[in-house]
């Protein structure tokens, strides 16, 4: 006669429980990269103060694009440092990488659609209520400078998505199911944006069903460039075509003016948040979730949402690559 052998439970591993990822996060995120960087492009910090304004060329919108978009460059440098440096986490940069370059870009591309599309649709429903008038405020000149916007603001908003799309979800669905890793990032992102100018606690609710849409579009199409993508015609859209508040932030030029005058509040318009805190962003940005959800109903791939990835702890080469495609098979 035999007795069982005791049961061992395998050791808690304090890098994947969800305070202090959060915790690593912020720290890391927030206070090492993001504060310090917003910092220096401000005119309080001398050896970068005011050298915007004598680049003499649209002084005004350059510093604006300069201190909320290109400070966010450490940001979006800063994940991929911290993901790839310590081997805990390095399962999370490969997942960054391309395993099919033409793949990622494409996916790329059709979030930038995506996003814009969105965007438009939110702006279109303010206009049809009469909340929003514009006026053409564009010269050929200014074509360098919005390209060059478009590539600052792809910085800022992958930064954001890298963090909490890739490695808050990445690190949190080690040991939780995948549909917790999707909230609490998400709820995350929401708080991220509770300093902005004219928040409301609506806005913030909306934001968060933005980051649980993101998340279940970065789950579905398997590529984190797709919500990147999305995030990033998002926020030019409605910055820089439309010169709207993007979170509470307006630019100091865009290809349509916004009579601001003119503008008023509604269930379909926020004047101090912008469309992201009215009712028709959080319907567009719940139907892209919801499409998501059925496409994968449609995959049979729904049980994925309470499943767990491999522990890196015991794959010291980080989950296994799928051998599926989880869009085209």
């Amino acid at each position: 006669m035999t007795t069982a052998e005791p049961r061992v439970k395998p050791k808690l591993d304090r890098h994947d429980l969800i305070i202090w990822i959060i915790l690593v996060t912020v720290v890391w995120y927030v206070f090492i990269f993001a504060l310090p960087a917003s910092f220096i492009f401000t005119d309080e910090f001398k050896p970068l103060g005011g050298l915007v304004d004598r680049i003499g060329y649209m002084p005004d919108a350059m510093k604006f694009v300069a201190l909320f978009y290109l400070a966010t460059l450490p940001e979006f440098i800063g994940v991929f440092l911290y993901t790839r440096i310590p081997k805990r986490n390095r399962f999370i940069f490969r997942s960054f990488m391309p395993v099919n370059p033409r793949r990622t870009v494409k996916m790329l591309l059709f979030g930038l659609l995506v996003g814009f599309v969105m965007n438009f649709a939110c702006i279109v429903c303010a206009m049809i209520n009469g909340d929003v008038h514009f006026y053409l405020n564009f010269a050929l000149s200014q074509i360098p400078f919005y390209l060059l916007t478009l590539l600052f603001v792809f910085i800022q908003s992958s930064s954001e998505e890298l963090w909490t799309r890739g490695f808050m979800y990445e690190r949190i669905n080690v040991r939780y199911p995948l549909w917790v890793a999707m909230l609490v990032n998400s709820v995350f992102f929401g708080l991220l944006h509770v300093f902005n100018p004219g928040v409301t606690v609506y806005a913030i609710v909306e934001i968060c069903v933005c980051g649980i849409a993101f998340s279940l579009s970065k789950w579905y199409t398997g590529s984190i460039w797709f919500p990147a993508g999305v995030h990033t015609a998002w926020n030019f859209t409605q910055n820089f075509l439309f010169g709207l508040p993007n979170s509470g932030l307006v630019s100091e030029a865009s290809v349509f003016g916004l009579d601001a005058a003119n503008a008023r509040d509604s269930l379909v318009y926020s004047v101090g948040f912008g469309v992201e805190g009215a009712i028709p962003a959080l319907v567009i940005d719940a139907l892209l979730g919801v499409i998501c959800l059925f496409l994968a109903y449609r995959d049979g791939r729904i049980g994925e949402l309470f499943q767990r990835q491999v522990t890196p702890s015991k794959d010291p080469d980080g989950p296994q690559p799928l051998t599926k495609d989880p869009v085209t098979g």
